[in-house]
């Protein structure tokens, strides 16, 4: 319990991927590291909102407790870090590596998780052994390590000490200080988490047979994001570095492409969140190349009756590279209802540009019609093991009334489930030279409605100033229809019992009416993927 409690304070909230000194002096070999720097306002704001939002005493009293001991810690300056460390047999391993800065008050509650025992020292910072972790404080810092030569080799950086740092690696600074100065976020590095894995399927003698997967990872690169709060919401910013030199040539291009969109004048204006990104001509037949790969561990059959990898790649012969997803209005409410759990299909539509309409009237509807009967297929896939599971439970009713409740809750969600698939059905149209598809007709009127603005002439989105041409892409979502605890309460019938439903409806309400929308920018930047973004949300 103490080594959890430990755990617990030391790393529950480790998060930026600006550089102050605990992270200049990370060891090189990190494959993901999450930092904090000056997150005192975050805190802060995160605090004031439960108070705002609480109405219970204690627990705003515990809130505050928790939010003074991290804002003295976590809040000033923290890192957390996973490392691939060598190995006796010559491989690689990953560890643990977590530090804070703790001011005097927070010191002193961190020193009593530390037990007094003889230990080792570098230089000025000393620590001991607890359970499996090697933990200590010194210089006002608090750090432990799954791994006491990672531990001993970063003391010795802060103390001075020459050695390969991760700040000195590309991999890191290139996206790191893109992003900038944050108050919190990460780094995440795919290329070194390859070499890991392909060093372990190589002892496994499977790197022949995992090898696209591993190489589509290394050619992911590396990524670094981060966030900080502000009093109108929220800012973040991210910047993606693709591995140039990475075996998996297609997925780079699709990772790097750009496009000029004209999508926002033919969607509603009304619409609550749009994404739209630039789809490379070569991304469909590269994702059909990956479930041609799957196929064959497809229990359903969908891939195979649906013929899905063959029709994505004659679909890259007439569409553009103009693609987004939209939540139609109403979408956000709608996922709050738990009577129909597929209202959602709705409110969803994509948008696709098309370079060859002839084409694309030739193909699509043999597409969407095996599409259709596979997905349907499903269903009855669903529903015979349905009936099967309904047998297993006239004989668990004999042995046990736990394991009869068992077999009929698990008949009763995968029956729900069963329904949802079966209500899903493909349709498209075209409209002002896009590809319009969604999974309801419903959906898909509204978004064919000629008759109601377009998004493009919207003060709201004119007033976000996003860039359309040549970029990665972008995102737009408005405040959605104000939702209240009544509405959500059929998700939590289950905790009446408990005397809590209410006012956990009550409080999500509360926190989901606040946001105010977002908008956010994607572009390319010498092989840098940058996206900023800006959400609106009301702390107080």
């Amino acid at each position: 319990m103490k080594r959890l409690l430990t755990l617990t304070a030391l790393m529950a909230s480790f998060s930026s991927a600006s550089a102050a000194v605990l992270a200049d002096n990370l060891p090189a070999g990190a494959l993901m590291t999450l930092q904090t720097n000056g997150a005192g306002p975050t805190f802060d704001r995160l605090l004031g909102l439960v108070k705002s939002v609480s109405k219970d005493p204690e627990l705003t009293d515990m809130a505050g407790s928790l939010g003074g001991l991290f804002k003295g810690s976590i809040g000033n300056e923290a890192t957390l870090g996973l490392f691939s460390v060598g190995t006796v047999a010559g491989g690689f391993t990953p560890a643990l590596l977590a530090v804070t800065r703790a001011d005097v008050p927070s010191s002193g509650f961190f020193r009593t998780l530390i037990p007094k025992k003889p230990g080792a020292k570098v230089g000025k910072y000393t620590f001991v052994r607890k359970d499996d972790l090697f933990v200590g404080m010194g210089g006002g810092l608090v750090y432990l390590s799954s791994d006491k030569g990672l531990l001993m080799s970063y003391l010795g950086r802060l103390g001075g000490n020459a050695a390969p740092r991760l700040n000195a690696s590309a991999a890191y600074t290139v996206p790191s200080r893109a992003v900038g100065e944050q108050e919190l976020g990460l780094y995440f590095n795919f290329s070194a988490t390859a070499k890991v894995i392909r060093g372990q399927l190589g002892k496994l003698l499977l790197p022949r047979l995992l090898s696209p997967v591993v190489d589509a990872l290394d050619t992911l690169g590396s990524y670094a994001a981060g966030f900080s709060t502000t009093d109108a919401g929220l800012s973040a910013q991210s910047a993606h570095l693709p591995n140039a030199a990475g075996k998996d040539k297609p997925l780079y291009a699709i990772l790097t492409h750009t496009a000029d969109f004209a999508v926002q004048s033919v969607i509603p204006a009304s619409a609550e969140a749009v994404a739209a990104t630039a789809c490379a001509n070569e991304t469909a037949p590269y994702l059909g190349r990956w479930l041609t790969r799957f196929d064959l561990f497809d229990p359903t059959g969908f891939l195979t009756d649906s013929q899905l990898a063959a029709n994505l790649e004659q679909s890259a012969r007439y569409l553009g590279d103009e693609c987004a997803t939209v939540t139609l209005a109403g979408g956000s409410r709608a996922g709050f209802n738990q009577s129909n759990p597929s209202a959602g299909l709705d409110y969803a539509v994509t948008y696709q540009s098309v370079t060859d309409m002839d084409a694309a009237r030739a193909h699509l509807p043999a597409y969407v019609s095996s599409l259709n009967e596979a997905i349907q297929g499903v269903a009855t896939t669903l529903g015979t093991l349905g009936s099967k599971i309904d047998g297993l439970g006239g004989k668990a009713a004999g042995k046990s009334r736990g394991s009869a409740a068992a077999v009929q809750s698990t008949q009763a969600q995968l029956d729900m489930f069963r329904k949802q698939v079966a209500a899903i059905k493909v349709v498209y149209g075209f409209r002002g030279g896009y590809l319009v598809m969604a999974n309801s007709q419903k959906a898909l009127d509204q978004a064919m409605n000629e008759n109601v603005p377009a998004l493009a002439d919207d003060t709201d989105f004119q007033a976000a100033d996003l860039n359309f041409a040549g970029v990665a892409g972008w995102s737009y979502g408005k405040a959605g229809a104000k939702v209240t605890g009544a509405q959500l309460a059929p998700a939590f019938k289950s905790l009446e019992g408990l005397g809590i439903g209410a006012s956990l409806s009550n409080l999500l309400a509360d926190l989901f009416n606040r946001y105010g929308g977002m908008s956010s920018q994607s572009t390319v930047e010498n092989g840098v993927i940058l996206q900023k973004s800006a959400v609106q949300y009301d702390w107080q």
